[in-house]
């Protein structure tokens, strides 16, 4: 038990150096909107497919979906593909999840899709490809690691709607797997932000504070703390950065989602968004969205307009 606290405190101190955090206020942002996520209902998700989808069933869904959203994405699609950045895994482990990435050794841009052989496949297509459509090798961008995810839920969301509309057959996906784990994603942040809050105060985590800490959590979210705590002394590390960008990305996302719902010509904003994050800074894409902010803080108008569409997403479903 000892060392496990020994290695708890030792994360949380590691993590407040290494982000030069002076105090709470540089975690008001993410807290705030960690509880929006946490203060709604949790998303609804039918993982169970009627239909088998090939590769090449998938990939027609991609191509017809992403020419009618921007042709230009269609032949960087294709251009992928024939340079081998995408790599389709037939037979995947069952832990197997997408992803993209680059290597710096080989100089190569990486994009896996362990097929699944359902119209999730094209899903993991579509997400995977817009991180990769603004991913920039010559250059560590803060700003797209706060912000890619939102652009690639967003392709999902347009996804979905795409498929609806045109009544692929057996298509009975409510919302995709980004936002429906999305009430995780928060309650793991929620204990890392509520770790490091408590740390700061005592200066340790020891057994009573930590009881406190999990007292402040209802009883169904007991799975996900023990999954958080776990993943944290494992790993020896908060999962905090990697996890916050979720909850950022999701409440972007339906943000976009509505205001391209509420003007077809604001998925301009996808598309220059995609190529933008390299050059922009956090506050540039803030006021390129309209929402309002201080040195510290979002504005309250701000918060507001993001509950107000992630609310109104969820009641869509």
């Amino acid at each position: 038990m000892t060392e496990g606290f020994d290695i708890l405190n030792s994360a949380i101190d590691d993590y407040i150096k290494s982000s030069n955090m002076i105090g709470e206020e540089d975690l008001i942002l993410v807290s705030k909107l960690t509880d929006i996520i946490l203060s709604n209902k949790e998303v609804y998700f039918d993982y169970k497919y009627d239909k088998k989808y090939s590769l090449k069933e998938s990939d027609k869904i991609v191509k017809n979906f992403l020419s009618s959203l921007n042709p230009y994405y269609e032949e960087y699609y294709e251009m992928r593909k024939k340079d081998g950045t995408i790599l389709f895994d037939h037979q995947p482990q069952t832990d197997e999840s997408a992803f993209s990435s680059y290597d710096p050794i080989d100089n190569k841009r990486i994009i896996y899709i362990p097929l699944d052989n359902t119209l999730e496949d094209s899903f993991a297509i579509v997400h995977e490809l817009m991180h990769d459509i603004n991913l920039d090798i010559s250059l560590i961008n803060q700003t797209r690691f706060a912000y890619t995810e939102g652009l690639s839920l967003l392709g999902e969301l347009l996804l979905e709607d795409y498929l609806k509309e045109r009544n692929v057959k057996q298509y009975n996906n409510p919302t995709n797997k980004g936002l429906y784990s999305l009430k995780s994603k928060a309650i793991e942040v929620s204990l890392n932000l509520n770790l490091i809050k408590k740390y700061l105060i005592d200066g340790y985590i020891n057994t009573a504070n930590l009881l406190e800490i999990l007292d402040l959590y209802p009883e169904n979210y007991a799975d996900d703390l023990s999954v958080t705590m776990y993943k944290i002394t494992d790993s020896k590390e908060l999962t905090l950065d990697e996890e916050q960008r979720y909850i950022i990305g999701g409440l972007i996302a339906t943000y976009m989602y509505d205001r391209i719902k509420s003007n077809k010509y604001n998925l301009m904003e996808l598309f220059e968004l995609n190529q933008m994050l390299k050059y922009y800074n956090f506050d540039q894409v803030l006021d390129y969205l309209d929402l309002d902010y201080n040195e510290i803080d979002l504005e309250p108008s701000a918060y507001k307009k993001l509950e107000e569409k992630y609310k109104k997403y969820l009641k869509s479903r």
